[in-house]
C-alpha cells in the first residue's frame, strides 16, 4: 500500500510547505522523546532500550515523511539503502526488494499505523518474499496486527535482519519471523498479544528486551501470548535476551520445534513459566538466569495454576530423540519461581497418535545437571499427568549434580506441593532423591540466600 502523502495545491504550496517544516520540527522533537524513552518506558535498564548518543549517519536514498515510500522502493534497484529522515511516517505493508536496507536513523523515524494498518513492513500476500532485507533503527507502533502476526511480518522472506528497533503498542505481535532471521538488540514491548511469533529454520533472537507484552492479559496466555511463541522451528536460538513482565510464558516453543537453544537469557517476572518447551525435541537450555516467574508479583498476579505448572524451566511432552544426545538443562540459575524445574508427561494432547513430526511426544532422554535452584515454595522434579510411569522408569531422564537452596527444612504449606522434590508421585527427601537420581555431586542447603555458582 502507498504511504500517506501531502500534496499542496498550487496557490498554497509555499504556505503549506512552510507549515510542514514547522510540523516536521515538532514531530522531530516527539520522535526524539520516544526514542529516548521519554513518555514510554520499558523499565528494563537494558542497553537495547537506549538510542545511541553518537549515531552513524545513514548514507543512501533520502526519504522524508512527505515521501511516497513504496513508490521510492519500487523505482530503486534491489539492494538500495533508504535513509528515513526524522519524523512520523504513516505507511502500511511496505514491501522492500531483496537486499534493501531500511534505516530509521537510530529510532528518529517513526512508522505509525494509526491503529488501522495491519503491518508496517511485510505482509502475508507475497510468497516467496524478498530476502536479506535489513530493518533497523525505527520506532514501529500502533499497527492493528492480526492475531499471531507482527508489525514486521516476515514469514516469507529468508535472511532478514531486524535490529535496534523499538516495536511497541501494536495490537498482536511485535515481530513475526521466518527462515534465517536475525532479530538483534530490539526493544519489543507493550504489544497486545506477544513480543514475537517465530517460524522457520535457523533463526536467532539475540540481545533483545522483550517486556510488558499482553500485560493486561487481553489474550489468553495459555493459548498464545506473553514474551512470544515458536512453532515448528528448526535450529532456533534465543541468546542474551532480557524477557520480563510479560502476560504469558517468557520464551515458549510449542509443537514440533527441534534443536531450539536457550542460552544466556535473563527471564523474570512473567505470568507463567520462564522457559516452556512443549511438544518439541532436542532443546538445549543452558546458562540462563530465571527468576520470579509465575509468582503473584507477575502480570495479573501470575498464573498460580498449582501442581507442577509455572516453573522457571518447564518441559511438557518434550525430550530428545536419542539417548546419546539428551535434551540438556544445565548451568541455569533458577530462583524463586512458582516451581523450580518441572518435567511433565501428559497424555498426548496436540500430538498425533503416531507422535509429532520427529517421533513420540515423550519426556525422554532429558538430562538436568549442574543447575542452581532456589525455592521458597513449589518443587523441582518429574511428574506424570495420567500418562503412565515411563517418565520415571524407562524414558532415561536424569537429574544429576544439581544444587538446591530452600527457605526451610519443612516444606511450606503452599497448597499444591508437599515436598521440595517430586518423583514417582511422591515427595522424597534429598537422601532418597540422591539414590534415585545419582545426585551424588549435588547439594541441598536450607538457607535464605539464593543458590549461586
Amino acid at each position: 500500500m502507498r504511504a500517506i502523502r501531502l500534496r499542496p495545491t498550487k496557490p498554497t504550496g509555499l504556505v503549506v510547505l512552510a507549515i510542514a517544516a514547522v510540523l516536521a520540527s515538532l514531530i522531530l522533537g516527539t520522535t526524539w522523546a520516544l526514542a529516548d524513552g521519554q513518555g514510554h518506558s520499558d523499565h528494563s535498564g537494558s542497553a537495547a532500550g537506549a538510542r545511541p548518543d553518537n549515531p552513524v549517519a545513514c548514507t543512501g536514498k533520502v526519504l522524508t515523511p512527505l515521501s511516497n515510500v513504496q513508490l521510492a522502493i519500487n523505482k530503486a534497484p534491489a539492494g538500495t539503502t533508504f535513509c528515513f529522515r526524522p519524523g512520523v511516517y504513516h505507511v502500511s505493508s511496505l514491501i522492500p526488494r531483496s537486499h534493501d536496507v531500511l534505516n530509521g536513523e537510530n529510532r528518529r523515524a517513526v512508522l505509525d499505523g494509526q491503529h488501522q494498518a495491519f503491518f508496517a513492513i511485510g505482509s502475508e500476500s507475497f510468497a516467496p518474499g524478498p530476502s536479506d532485507v535489513t530493518v533497523e533503527g525505527f520506532v514501529i507502533q500502533h499497527y492493528n496486527t492480526p492475531v499471531q502476526r507482527g508489525a514486521i511480518q516476515d514469514y516469507n522472506g529468508p535472511g532478514w535482519i531486524i535490529k535496534n528497533n523499538h516495536i511497541t503498542n501494536n495490537t498482536a505481535a511485535g515481530v513475526a519471523t521466518g527462515n534465517n532471521v536475525r532479530v538483534l538488540d530490539n526493544l519489543i514491548d507493550h504489544n497486545g498479544q506477544e513480543g514475537f511469533s517465530a517460524h522457520g529454520n535457523g533463526g536467532l533472537y539475540q540481545g533483545n528486551v522483550i517486556a510488558y507484552n499482553n500485560e493486561s492479559l487481553g489474550v489468553n496466555p495459555g493459548w498464545e501470548a506473553g514474551g512470544g511463541k515458536a512453532y515448528a522451528t528448526r535450529n532456533l536460538t534465543f541468546r542474551d535476551n532480557n524477557v520480563h513482565n510479560n502476560g504469558g510464558p517468557g520464551l515458549w516453543a510449542d509443537t514440533n520445534n527441534i534443536y531450539t537453544t536457550y542460552v544466556g537469557n535473563t527471564i523474570s517476572d512473567n505470568w507463567g513459566p520462564g522457559i516452556y518447551e512443549e511438544i518439541s525435541y532436542n532443546a538445549t537450555i543452558v546458562d540462563n538466569t530465571i527468576t520470579g516467574n509465575g509468582m503473584p508479583s507477575s502480570p495479573g498476579g501470575g498464573n498460580k495454576q498449582g501442581w507442577a505448572w509455572d516453573a522457571g524451566i518447564q518441559l511438557r511432552e518434550s525430550g530428545s530423540i536419542s539417548r546419546s544426545h539428551p535434551l540438556t538443562i544445565s548451568g541455569n540459575i533458577v530462583t524463586d519461581n512458582y516451581n523450580g524445574i518441572s518435567l511433565i508427561q501428559s497424555p498426548p494432547s496436540g500430538c498425533g497418535p503416531r507422535g509429532g513430526a520427529y517421533g513420540p511426544c515423550n519426556v525422554q532422554n532429558v538430562l538436568v545437571e549442574n543447575n542452581w535452584i532456589t525455592m521458597t515454595q513449589g518443587a523441582t522434579g518429574a511428574y506424570q499427568d495420567g500418562a503412565g510411569d515411563g517418565i520415571f522408569t524407562t524414558q532415561h531422564n536424569v537429574f544429576r549434580d544439581n544444587h538446591y537452596c530452600v527457605s526451610s527444612a519443612a516444606h511450606p504449606n503452599d497448597g499444591y506441593s508437599f515436598g521440595w522434590l517430586a518423583w514417582l508421585n511422591t515427595w522424597p527427601d534429598f537422601s532418597t532423591w540422591q539414590i534415585t537420581w545419582l545426585e551424588t555431586g549435588g547439594t541441598f542447603t536450607v538457607s535464605h540466600s539464593a543458590c549461586r555458582p
